[in-house]
């Protein structure tokens, strides 16, 4: 495991040149989500003690999409405008739904929930995808959202492999080791990395419905 590095597309994020990039997130509310709220705390008390800065309660989120190719200070209030209305529009044909957050899994910059399954989570970022190509081009990122995840925590230091099959061991043994994730909404959000202190904030800039939600 070795320290995690933020990614502007497929290069390193840059503060002092990028201070924030848009994105698109499932933003994660605890406060409604007891179930998944229990199983982070468990993964939480069994890494307590490893180099690693544990995301933040206000702060789970699932990457949708990155605006890597332009900053958000460059971004306009009528591109923003735009986009929204494109991302509503989108928005009106995926429906609320439900996937599974679980098992924990630890990897090579930190430990992430895998999500499951993957056919919803695909099509709603395939709509956010065709929302920011219908306004924005198809260059308007190079970044790979890979496999959909929820990052519980990003690496500080490098550990040995030895450490890291304990971790492995430590966080196989949390239970409940799954927990439901309702997903009814996404955020366009205005997001800033902090290389030191791997930790990600965001201010949001609008909140879409997913069809049928008020």
């Amino acid at each position: 495991m070795k320290p995690f590095t933020f990614q502007q597309g497929k290069d390193r994020w840059h503060a002092e040149s990028t201070p924030s990039l848009l994105h698109v997130y499932v933003a994660v509310d605890l406060e409604r989500q007891p179930e998944l709220a229990e199983l982070i705390r468990g993964v939480r008390e069994a890494t307590r003690d490893d180099p690693l800065t544990h995301v933040g309660d206000e702060w789970f989120h699932i990457t949708l999409y990155q605006r890597s190719q332009k900053p958000a200070s460059e971004i306009t209030e009528g591109e923003r405008q735009a986009l929204v209305a494109a991302l509503t529009e989108e928005m009106k044909a995926i429906t609320p739904f439900t996937i599974t957050v679980g098992s924990p899994l630890p990897y090579a910059s930190g430990v992430i929930f895998d999500l499951g399954p993957d056919e919803p989570l695909n099509e709603l970022r395939a709509a956010v995808t065709r929302a920011f190509e219908i306004t924005c081009g198809p260059e308007a990122t190079a970044y790979d959202t890979g496999v959909l995840h929820l990052t519980e925590s990003y690496a500080t230091a490098e550990v040995s492999l030895d450490h890291f099959h304990q971790i492995h061991r430590r966080v196989r043994r949390v239970r409940p080791s799954h927990a439901p994730l309702r997903i009814e909404s996404i955020e366009l959000v205005d997001v800033t990395a902090n290389a030191t202190e791997k930790t990600i904030t965001w201010k949001s800039l609008a909140s879409l419905p997913l069809a049928g939600r008020p």
